[in-house]
């Protein structure tokens, strides 16, 4: 009867029995998307490493391109 009277009012116990202001299911969902986050930003960051190495490699071909370019119309 205590819980339920807390429950309406917004408060929660969790397992070790603190009281909490936010719900248990609400907490465990935060701290799941805290982890999805944390795996999305290091997957983003290692597709901006692999993104960089694609431009230089596509700046040193273009580079290549024009030198070829060059001796073609100075011969």
């Amino acid at each position: 009867m205590a819980q339920a009277a807390l429950g309406a009012a917004g408060l929660h116990f969790d397992e070790l029995n603190k009281l909490r202001v936010l719900d248990p299911e609400v907490s465990r969902q935060t701290a799941q998307l805290r982890e999805e986050c944390g795996v999305f930003l290091e997957k983003i960051a290692e597709f901006q490493k692999i993104v960089g190495s694609l431009i230089e490699l596509v700046d040193q071909l273009a580079k290549a391109a024009e030198s070829e370019k060059m001796k073609v119309l100075c011969n």
